[in-house]
C-alpha cells in the first residue's frame, strides 16, 4: 500500500525543478516530468527517487552549483493561510565569467516571464501536490491559489540574479481560539547546505514559541518579525513548528487584560439579572411615590407640579436690554469651530507619499509601519496597490523591503532594458 507523499519530499522536487535554470537557458526546461495530482503512486516514486539520488544526480548537483542561496519564505496569517515564496539567488561574482553569466540570466528572464521555460507550470503543479500532501497528513482542507512569479537582477549589496515563485496555501496552519500553530504538515523535511526556511508573522500576529531554536533579529522572540532555520539540518516530523497569536489574545490568556474579558458566561448572566432587579425596584418606587406620596390626595397637586415643572424649565428673564440667556451664550458659534487640517483630508496613499518624501524619498517598509501606527498587513496591501499604480517601487534587500518614490529608486530596481 502506498503511503502519502510527505511535504518534505515534495519540497525537494520543487527545488530540483529549478535546477540549472541560470547556468544556461537551454537547461531550464530539462526538469523532471510533472507529477500529476491524480497519480499519487507515480508522484511518490518520483519524489523518493529525487531524494535518494540527491548526492549522485547530475541534475541536483547542477542546481547546487548554479544557486548560492535558496530560501523558503512562509508568511503566516491569522486565518491559517500562508504565502509560500521560493527564492533562489545566484551571485554573478562567483562565476568564472561574470558578464556572460549576467547576460545569460537576462535572456532567461525574458523566457521565464513569457513562460517559455515550462518552469512556472511545474511550480504550480508541485505546489498543488504540496497542499494535497499536507491535507492528507493533517486532515484539514487545503488549497493552493494566487500563483505568482518574478525574475530580476538585483544590484545591492552585490549583483545577483533572483528568481521568486510564490503561492497562497489556504489551511496551512491550525487555528484554535486565536492561536495559530504552523508546522504539522512537514514530514521528513531536510534542508541541504545553502538552503533556509523562514517563518514570518503576518498581520498582527506575534511569535509565542518555536521548535527547534532558530535565528531571529531582536531582543526577544515576541518582538521578532521572522524566524529562520538554515541547512544543513534534518527536522523531525511536525518541525519546524511555530506558535503565533495576536497580542490581545496573549493578554487575555494570561489574565492581565481587562477583567471583563475574563468573566465566564455564568458571571455575565448574574450581572444582567442584578441590573434588571435594580431597574425594576426603581420603577416600583416611582409608581408608589406618585400614588401614595405627599400631594397624592390633592386634586390640584398634579397641576401644581406641572406648573412648578414648567417654571423650572422656563429661561430666566433678561435683566436688561440686550442680555442673553445662559443657553444662548453656551451655544458655540459654528464659525469658531476648528478647521480640518490638511492631514485629515489626505488619503492613506497621500500620507505615505508625504512620509517617504520627508525621509529623503526612500524608506524601509518596517519604518513606515512604525511612523503611521498602522498594522503590517494594512501597510503591505497599501504599498502593493501603490506599486501597481506606479506611485512607488519596492526593492527586497534580505528580509527588508525598501520603498522608493519615482526618481529615488536604488540601482537595483531599474530594469536591465532601461538602457
Amino acid at each position: 500500500m502506498n503511503r502519502p507523499v510527505s511535504v518534505g519530499l515534495v519540497v525537494l522536487v520543487i527545488l530540483a525543478s529549478v535546477a540549472g535554470i541560470s547556468g544556461s537557458v537551454a537547461s531550464a526546461t530539462a526538469g523532471p516530468t510533472d507529477p500529476s495530482a491524480t497519480e499519487p503512486a507515480l508522484a511518490e516514486r518520483q519524489v523518493e527517487t529525487t531524494a535518494d539520488a540527491a548526492d549522485s544526480s547530475p541534475f541536483v548537483s547542477q542546481e547546487a552549483q548554479n544557486f548560492d542561496n535558496r530560501t523558503f519564505d512562509i508568511t503566516i496569517y491569522e486565518n491559517g493561510s500562508a504565502t509560500w515564496t521560493f527564492r533562489y539567488e545566484r551571485h554573478f561574482a562567483n562565476e568564472e565569467n561574470e558578464t556572460e553569466a549576467e547576460a545569460n540570466f537576462e535572456t532567461f528572464i525574458e523566457r521565464f516571464e513569457a513562460n517559455e521555460t515550462g518552469l512556472y507550470d511545474q511550480f504550480i503543479n508541485r505546489s498543488r501536490l504540496l497542499t494535497e500532501a499536507g491535507s492528507a497528513e493533517t486532515g484539514r482542507e487545503m488549497e493552493a491559489t494566487d500563483f505568482r512569479r518574478s525574475a530580476r537582477i538585483e544590484e545591492w549589496p552585490s549583483k545577483r540574479g533572483v528568481i521568486e515563485m510564490s503561492f497562497t496555501w489556504n489551511g496551512f496552519a491550525a487555528v484554535n481560539d486565536g492561536t495559530v500553530v504552523a508546522g504539522d504538515v512537514f514530514q521528513d523535511l531536510y534542508l541541504p547546505p545553502g538552503q533556509a526556511i523562514a517563518y514570518e508573522a503576518g498581520g498582527d500576529l506575534t511569535f509565542r514559541s518555536i521548535e527547534p531554536n532558530g535565528e531571529y533579529a531582536g531582543n526577544s522572540l515576541e518582538s521578532a518579525n521572522s524566524v529562520q532555520w538554515n541547512g544543513q539540518q534534518q527536522f523531525v516530523d511536525g518541525r519546524p513548528r511555530a506558535v503565533l497569536e495576536r497580542p490581545d489574545s496573549a493578554a487575555a490568556g494570561s489574565g492581565s487584560g481587562d477583567p471583563i474579558t475574563a468573566m465566564t458566561g455564568a458571571d455575565i448572566v448574574w450581572y444582567l439579572v442584578a441590573g434588571l432587579l435594580v431597574t425594576g425596584i426603581g420603577i416600583a418606587a416611582v409608581v408608589w411615590y406618585r400614588r401614595y406620596g405627599p400631594g397624592a390626595d390633592d386634586p390640584a397637586g398634579g397641576a401644581g407640579a406641572a406648573e412648578r415643572s414648567s417654571e423650572s424649565t422656563r429661561p430666566p428673564a433678561a435683566t436688561h436690554a440686550g442680555a442673553s440667556t445662559p443657553d444662548a451664550d453656551a451655544t458655540p458659534d459654528s464659525d469658531d469651530a476648528a478647521p480640518l487640517t490638511d492631514d485629515a483630508l489626505m488619503t492613506d496613499e497621500d500620507r505615505v507619499v508625504k512620509l517617504i518624501r520627508e525621509n529623503g524619498g526612500r524608506m524601509k517598509q518596517v519604518n513606515i509601519v512604525d511612523e503611521t501606527g498602522w498594522s503590517k498587513s494594512k501597510v503591505s496591501m497599501l504599498l502593493s496597490d501603490m506599486e501597481d499604480d506606479g506611485t512607488i517601487s519596492k526593492l527586497r534587500v534580505g528580509r527588508e523591503n525598501i520603498i522608493s518614490l519615482e526618481g529615488f529608486e536604488p540601482e537595483a530596481t531599474k530594469s536591465p532594458f532601461d538602457e
